[in-house]
């Protein structure tokens, strides 16, 4: 293999290691753009990227088991000085950290050329670049599908919550599908979080259309903060609502100002497979303010039961809150 070549694996194998990186700026997004038109980029990065995939898929073989140890083993001083000096990983490396590369918490990327479906586990986060550019965020235990053709782009939201992020292009809608409920974007940033009992949009940046589909004109949100909830009837109301607590969760983080205590417990639950139960229902509006790491329920458990001197009993996996 000449240098070229060779440059262009390791350019290809440190792209999407960078990819896979938990925060991934627009402006490094813009360059890969540019970096795959290049003649010959776009190919060297899909095999790149499928011998990722093969990889994950053996991460029980014996050779890649210990490729990825040998990857791993690197001090921590070394990778940093080797990096000072232009260091970039190779194939073996990038194969050797999807073998690795947990299931459970944290956040990986994928590159979507076609129409295809993901789902996060609990305390799981994806996040998704389109080829255009637009990207989503996919929550803790959710499902959605992705169908981005050359006329339009269409997000079927199965359960659970995204946060879409939408680069506009007029000649191919986006449009993210909740139940009933249609939301229509152009160049725009909003969340949107399907349960069992409604569908609430919440818009961050610029404006989306929101169709209950329920046979009434679309409601337009236009200002950061606006919130549209949509009921099982198809009933929509539109309220204002604190964009940093709703959205806290893509940094990794829940934001409480003044939340009612079964509120703040019913989102961190969703966030771990360990439950926690108010067993004094008369707590359940009391307010909490805080902020907590999605998934450290011991962190969440000793500020409330300090803040309203409440005991806990661990029963399985749950965690028991009553007065003292």
């Amino acid at each position: 293999m000449g240098t070229d070549e060779e440059r262009a694996d390791e350019q290809a194998a440190e792209w999407l290691a960078r990819l896979n990186n938990r925060s991934v700026t627009t402006e490094e997004l813009e360059e890969f753009y540019r970096w795959r038109r290049k003649p010959g980029n776009a190919a060297r990065y899909a095999e790149v990227e499928s011998l990722w995939r093969q990889a994950r898929a053996l991460g029980d073989d014996p050779d890649i088991a210990a490729a990825a140890r040998d990857a791993l083993a690197r001090p921590r001083l070394e990778r940093m000085e080797s990096e000072a000096r232009g260091w970039r990983p190779s194939r073996r490396v990038v194969l050797a950290g999807a073998a690795l590369a947990p299931v459970a918490a944290g956040a990986s990327w994928l590159l979507l050329p076609m129409a295809r479906a993901y789902r996060t586990a609990t305390g799981e986060q994806l996040v998704v670049s389109l080829g255009d550019g637009s990207r989503i965020r996919l929550n803790t235990d959710s499902r959605l599908h992705v169908d981005a053709g050359d006329t339009g782009r269409r997000v079927t939201l199965e359960r659970g919550q995204a946060f879409f992020e939408v680069k506009h292009d007029p000649a191919r809608p986006f449009e993210v599908r909740a139940g009933k409920a249609a939301i229509r974007a152009a160049g725009t940033q909003f969340d949107v979080h399907r349960s069992d009992e409604a569908v609430q949009v919440v818009l961050t940046q610029g404006s989306v259309s929101v169709d209950a589909g329920a046979g009434v004109p679309p409601t337009l949100l236009k200002a950061a903060g606006e919130c549209a909830t949509i009921g099982p009837a198809g009933a929509l109301a539109v309220s204002h609502v604190d964009v940093e607590a709703a959205t806290s969760w893509t940094t990794g983080r829940l934001v409480f100002h003044a939340t009612p205590l079964a509120n703040a417990i019913a989102e961190a639950n969703r966030y771990s497979r360990t439950r926690i139960e108010l067993e004094d229902p008369s707590l359940a509006g009391a307010k909490v303010n805080g902020s907590f790491e999605t998934g450290d329920m011991d962190s969440f458990v000793a500020a409330v039961s300090a803040l309203f001197d409440l005991k806990k009993r661990t029963q399985e996996n749950r965690i028991l809150l009553s007065r003292n």
